[in-house]
């Protein structure tokens, strides 16, 4: 049994690691190839902390996938005998509470005390710590052997950006755009001359060079929505120091380099050669300090893209399939041959086991179920699933009574557009409107008409409980 570690180790532990994270971020910045080997890595982790993706990087040069032990475990696959694992910092919340004058952890605490922290009537506050845990990378575990690829496990788009799909990835960034309130200009307020692009800070809009290229439009758009992100006036208001115009433009072509690069769009032009100019004489929390940001804006821009590429594939599949062969087949992966179950539970089950294509299941239901033509809608409709009304106007099935079912899912038609589902617990959520509300399911001035439809028939509800109370009352006085 390996023998427990003592907090002054683990400690030590901690600070070795952290030295080690400080000497690789030093050595980024020795030349434009480094750190351009460092943002193509960046790419592939954006969804671990900066810290990690860099200690990851440390450890395991041209790491392309990792997981913990359970994790592989669960995808079918086994770390392979005698692989060692990489060091990764692993948050550790932990929770005081106030005793005798004191904070004190609350897994030490008296029970008295555990139990007026849960009745809020003593004084608790969270820590964050940290501890070290262990990850392994795709090659250090048997699921090639298995046939398990990358792309299977973590459904990443995995370098699919190019001519082919470019508009797709373009309709992306305009949708980023419009949910950071930024304006995308027709063309720049002046001759930008060279220049492919520009930020207007004080409008908060971006204006491309019309004499761009189709594919120099989409790099040139991220390096622009870079700098609305890290560069707006609010965002400079609040930095203590203010940046200089190179440092700017070195974040925003980072971030652009790193968001192409995992795109696969081609990155040979890009420039970071004012990288020895703008790194001499900087500190180490600089340096960090830069990364930071660089990596939370290409891992946000990232994640937007890879969800708006999902939602094309599925509809695209939606569109090769009829309703009754994707529900067949959903069937099929699912297990549920001869299965009598619940809406609720194959709700839960699709949720739990392939939670991107519960809308799609859904969508393929309520076609199924009502023959709905979606060329025909001319107004909004909605489905309740399970309540036997078929489509019905937004307003009247937004107006049911969901208070007594434990689940709801509805569909929603519109106009010219694809079928859009959702499903909520009726102890959390009120009504179909109020879900896609929450959970920005629709654009605002869509929001905005279906709530006006709504607000219609409740009206229209008290204009005649209105006069049947009128008509009463009138006959009583006769």
């Amino acid at each position: 049994m390996a023998k427990m570690k003592t907090n002054e180790e683990r400690k030590a532990e901690l600070e070795a690691l952290t030295k080690q994270m400080g000497k690789q971020i030093d050595s980024y910045f020795e030349s434009p190839e480094k750190i351009r080997e460092h943002l193509q890595f960046l790419g592939k982790f954006h969804q671990y902390s900066m810290r990690n993706a860099i200690l990851i990087e440390s450890q395991f040069p041209g790491a392309v996938a990792v997981g913990s032990y359970p994790f592989w475990e669960k995808q079918g696959a086994q770390v392979q005998k005698g692989e060692r694992g990489i060091k990764v910092f692993v948050p550790n919340p932990v929770t005081y509470a106030l005793h005798r004058d004191e904070w004190v952890p609350l897994s030490k605490a008296p029970k008295p005390i555990k139990d007026g922290v849960k009745q809020g009537r003593i004084p608790s506050r969270k820590m964050m710590y940290f501890k070290i845990g262990h990850v392994f990378e795709y090659t250090q575990t048997d699921a090639r052997e298995k046939g398990i690829e990358v792309s299977d496990i973590f459904k990443r788009y995995h370098r699919d950006g190019g001519l082919e799909n470019q508009q797709d990835i373009r309709d992306a960034l305009t949708t980023l755009a419009d949910d950071r309130n930024v304006t995308l200009l027709d063309e720049p307020l002046d001759e930008i001359g060279t220049a492919k692009g520009c930020y207007y800070p004080e409008l908060h809009a971006i204006a491309l060079n019309p004499r761009n290229k189709s594919i120099e439009d989409i790099i040139v758009l991220i390096h622009e929505l870079a700098h609305s992100e890290l560069h707006n006036q609010e965002r400079n208001f609040e930095r203590n120091k203010p940046l200089t115009a190179p440092e700017k433009e070195f974040q925003a072509e980072m971030v652009a380099y790193v968001v192409s690069h995992q795109l696969g769009f081609p990155t040979d032009d890009f420039s970071l050669s004012y990288l020895a100019d703008w790194t001499k004489d900087k500190e180490l929390l600089d340096k960090e300090l830069l990364l930071q940001e660089v990596h939370q804006t290409s891992a946000t821009f990232l994640d937007h893209i890879e969800l708006h590429l999902e939602k094309v594939r599925t509809l695209e599949q939606e569109k090769e399939q009829t309703p009754l062969e994707y529900i067949e087949q959903l069937d099929r992966r699912m297990g549920w041959k001869d299965t009598d179950l619940t809406l609720y539970e194959r709700v839960h089950a699709v949720q739990r086991v392939f939670p991107e294509e519960v809308g799609s299941y859904l969508n393929a239901k309520a076609a199924l179920e009502t023959n709905l033509n979606v060329n025909r809608v001319d107004e909004p409709l909605m489905y309740i699933h399970g309540k036997g009304f078929g489509f019905q106007q937004f307003g009247i099935a937004n107006n049911h009574d969901f208070s007594k079912d434990a689940l709801v899912a509805y569909t929603i038609a519109l106009p010219n557009q694809p079928l859009i589902s959702g499903h909520f617990d009726s102890d959390k959520i009120v009504h179909p409107l109020h879900d896609l509300e929450k959970n920005n399911r629709l654009k605002k001035p869509i929001l905005k008409s279906l709530e006006e439809r709504w607000h219609n028939i409740l009206l229209d509800e008290e204009k005649s409980l209105f006069f049947k109370k009128k008509g009463f009352f009138a006959e009583r006085q006769l």
